[in-house]
């Protein structure tokens, strides 16, 4: 408990009140012989009405009885009740505000306004706003009627920011009030933000990097009018943001058509993110597709991890191989494409993702729809734009331009450029080519690395060549009678061409691999063709 004279000033009594925060002021009166406990919010709106600062607590007393007392009357309809009210509010206010009367007068300023710009009650109120605080501007909004909005100001290291009202009541203006934000941590926020954009735009660009597009539909050659039809086709759809189902047989080039279609898209300088679903198992393909929080599973990164679908956010997700997708997970995959939502595994939150989806299989999903294999409401989604990439055989126009493509990208050590003459190209065209244009790509790359001279002969081909050649030979001789059907017919040539592939590298694991390669297709493949050929 603090004791003060009655002769002091109320201006002096305000300044004990603001210097002993949670502890009460008493005055005595003389002659009465009583204490009376000075009210805080009573005293300030006293101070802000324009009551005289100077006079002292008895002179005051003495004009207005109890008026400093607690005891005073607190009906809610009088007026002391009602500036008390007011009051109140203010000093509960975080911003701070400062009132002046029309003379530019200070009458009041709450808590935050002196926590905020360092003004001192004591030394602000009841004196001109200009000498309490020069180069305030509030006395021009006064003056003019209009105000003024947005002036920053500093003290210390807070940054605030003042607006500042003309008060005005039946037309007249009677004053004028200021209210000053704290904006330090805003502030604050806004430059760790513009650090951590920085740091996310750096990631992104490395994302970006990491996951780049590479092939541009004019990589893509060919002269065939299959080609050029579906080369067209595909540029048209780049244009829209509908998925787009790339199908064909193995190594017809389904990959270059996907990156060219995003690097013809309004998504070119975005993330071009690649999923193989045919070499991740189900359970893991999920993960990285999805990612997952902390903890989701045993052996989970503590931190957690972004999927892929969030990493090509913006851009687009290139599903390759999608017939070999788990059917549980292609239930998700539907429900990201409907709603582009994604929810990793262990998380409840849902993300928003802007994906434009790619898929690609080789595979007969109408037939994997109806033996239950592959969601019909998946492949009705993803077949809104369907892109069939005829084989190489049905595309015969294409092997020589392809050939050459190829054969230009390999340089001999000893010989430089590299030729193929008629009689190699003429082979090149009669042959199948059960591998597409990958089969075509590696052929080309053998033969130019074991060619002893510039102009590459037949000879140089794989032996698969020369047993192709001989089948044709006999077929040519078939009379009449002997006719077979033509399936008949390719499935034997492809027997023999796999046959023979097995034997040059043998049938372990490696040597199928290795088989494989030559005849450009999968392992995957490879058994699948070994199994409907019966070949043991």
């Amino acid at each position: 408990m603090i004791k003060v004279s009655a002769d002091q000033s109320i201006l002096e009594a305000v300044r004990l009140l603001l210097q002993s925060t949670g502890r009460d002021i008493y005055y005595f009166d003389e002659e009465t012989s009583l204490e009376h406990k000075v009210n805080r919010e009573h005293l300030i709106a006293l101070v802000a009405s324009g009551f005289p600062a100077a006079l002292s607590l008895k002179s005051m007393e003495a004009i207005t009885p109890n008026l400093l007392s607690s005891t005073i009357d607190s009906s809610q309809t009088s007026l002391g009740f009602v500036m008390r009210w007011f009051i109140s509010v203010f000093e509960s206010l975080h911003d701070g505000v400062l009132i002046i009367d029309h003379n530019e007068i200070v009458r009041y300023i709450n808590k935050s306004f002196e926590r905020i710009s360092g003004a001192v009650f004591s030394e602000t109120v009841g004196r001109v706003l200009t000498e309490a605080r020069p180069g305030a501007k509030l006395g021009s909004a006064v003056r003019t009627g209009k105000p003024l909005l947005g002036v920053r100001r500093k003290f210390g290291e807070i940054e605030y920011m003042t607006d500042m009202h003309p008060i005005i009541i039946n037309g007249e203006c009677i004053g004028g009030v200021t209210i000053a934000r704290d904006i330090t941590e805003i502030q604050q926020l806004q430059t760790k933000l513009s650090k951590y954009q920085v740091r996310y735009n750096d990631l992104l660009r490395q994302i970006n990097k990491e996951n780049t597009a590479t092939y541009r539909f004019a990589d893509i050659c060919g002269n065939s009018p299959a080609l050029h039809a579906v080369k067209r086709l595909a540029e048209k759809l780049a244009n829209s943001n509908l998925p787009v189902l790339l199908r064909g047989e193995s190594g017809t080039g389904k990959e270059l058509f996907a990156h060219a279609v995003h690097l013809a898209s309004a998504r070119h300088e975005q993330a071009f993110v690649t999923v193989n679903c045919a070499a991740i198992p189900g359970p893991l393909l999920e993960s990285e597709l999805f990612g997952y929080s902390a903890g989701a599973f045993s052996g989970a990164k503590q931190s957690g991890k972004s999927g892929l679908i969030t990493l090509a956010h913006n851009g687009t997700l290139f599903l390759d191989e999608i017939g070999d997708m788990d059917i549980e997970l292609q239930a998700k995959m539907l429900r990201v494409l409907q709603t582009g939502e994604v929810q990793p595994l262990g998380s409840v939150n849902k993300m928003k993702v802007n994906v434009r989806v790619v898929a690609a299989t080789n595979r007969n999903l109408e037939d994997m729809i109806r033996i239950g294999k592959f969601r019909e409401d998946l492949f009705y989604r993803l077949n809104v734009s369907q892109v069939y990439i005829p084989p190489l055989r049905e595309r015969v126009q294409d092997i020589s331009v392809m050939a050459e493509h190829f054969l230009g990208q390999c340089i001999h050590p000893s010989f430089g450029k590299l030729e193929l003459d008629a009689e190699t190209l003429r082979t090149l065209e009669r042959y199948p080519w059960p591998g597409n244009v990958r089969e075509l790509e590696n052929t080309i790359r053998f033969i130019a690395n074991i060619t002893d001279r510039t102009v590459i002969t037949p000879d140089y081909l794989p032996q698969v060549f020369f047993q192709h050649r001989t089948l044709v030979q006999k077929e040519q001789t078939i009379k009449p009678d002997e006719a077979v059907s033509l399936k008949t017919m390719k499935h034997a040539a492809e027997k023999e061409m796999i046959v023979a592939a097995l034997t040059s590298f043998g049938r372990s694991v490696q040597g199928k691999r290795e088989a494989a390669k030559q005849l450009g297709i999968s392992l995957t493949t490879l058994y699948a063709r070994m199994s409907v050929l019966n070949i043991k």
